[in-house]
């Protein structure tokens, strides 16, 4: 049998309207009135129907982060950020993932459509560019880390492409010319960025692209690992090799010091995104940082701030990067 609000109300002789303010907290109620309602929900075993008041009210003051996968340790500081960020303004952040399934990232978006949830982030988007802009005109959704080659939805994220300009161009500045790419099968817009940023550093270096010095694979060490070895057997070696993420580079890493490569001198590594790990290995991964945080807490600023007005911020937000430099580029 469910007990309903009513039953409350009736086992503790008040009004439904005084059962609603004593389990909303209001401070309009007397003592004795908060004490004979709150008995009468332990003696009847009321559950409140929050999702039901939530509808009523029209908001849940929950958002849904929906992400590929929890093996990015990055994501936690990029979750941290969106949590700070919706705490201060009553909200709470929801996590769930896709295990990169777009089928399942649909599913998931059904709490929004439902008003399960006020507000979703995607993080490393599977549905395609099309399906989110659309979903963009009738719900608050926003892109983080990400970006989509459109326009017309809320972004936070760093220029992926000048970055991997960067860290190729540094590359290029301690004297090595003939550097590899670790990069992808799955052709996520990050990972495409970073690509052309490589290539863009090449040509404005006139150093010729070379097809045979990129290696695709997945974002696990075992490509890394994998990579560098079918790097290191081609006639002309590269004495650099530049990954698209930490992980990758430092599979690849392992790999050299496993068969006798000094790293830092006869090949120099660069990584992407500064994870925990960059800085325990030895020797130590150069990699560009990118803020994590402050791309979450601003995110959920931006998404909350759209949920407040009829006409939503629908900018992409380039926030700054950086480059770390420590032993596997000879620093």
């Amino acid at each position: 049998m469910n007990i309903t609000i009513k039953d409350v109300a009736k086992a503790a002789n008040v009004s439904v309207a005084t059962v609603s303010r004593v389990l909303n907290n209001k401070s309009n109620v007397s003592e004795e009135a908060v004490q004979a309602v709150n008995r009468a929900v332990e003696e009847l075993g009321y559950s409140p129907n929050f999702l039901g008041r939530d509808l009523r009210k029209s908001e849940t003051k929950r958002i849904l982060a929906i992400i590929g996968s929890t093996e990015q340790s990055f994501y936690s500081d990029v979750l941290r950020g969106m949590q700070d960020a919706a705490f201060v303004d009553g909200y709470d952040i929801l996590i769930a993932t896709t295990r990169n399934d777009p089928e399942h990232e649909m599913h998931l978006l059904g709490m929004l459509f439902s008003r399960a949830v006020d507000g979703v982030v995607l993080l490393a988007p599977k549905l395609d560019s099309k399906t989110i802009s659309d979903l963009s005109k009738r719900y608050r959704i926003a892109i983080c880390l990400e970006r989509l080659d459109i326009s017309d939805i809320l972004c936070v994220t760093i220029d992926n492409e000048r970055a991997g300009f960067d860290a190729t161009s540094y590359l290029i500045g301690k004297g090595r010319r003939r550097i590899g790419l670790i990069t992808t099968e799955v052709r996520s817009q990050s990972s495409v960025d970073r690509e052309n940023g490589y290539m863009r550093a090449l040509k404005a270096a006139n150093i010729p692209f070379d097809p045979d010095l990129v290696y695709y694979g997945d974002y696990d060490a075992d490509t890394g690992t994998r990579g560098c070895e079918a790097l290191m057997s081609l006639p002309n070696r590269p004495d650099a090799i530049f990954s698209i993420s930490d992980t990758i580079s430092i599979g690849a890493m392992t790999y050299a010091v496993q068969h006798g490569i000094t790293v830092g001198k006869d090949l120099l590594f660069f990584g992407f995104d500064n994870i925990a790990y960059s800085h325990m290995f030895i020797p130590r991964l150069s990699t560009v940082e990118q803020p994590c945080y402050l791309q979450g807490k601003t995110v959920i600023e931006k998404l909350i701030a759209n949920m407040k007005t009829d006409e939503p911020d629908k900018s992409t937000y380039m926030l700054p990067h950086s480059l770390i430099l420590r032993e596997s580029t000879g620093d």
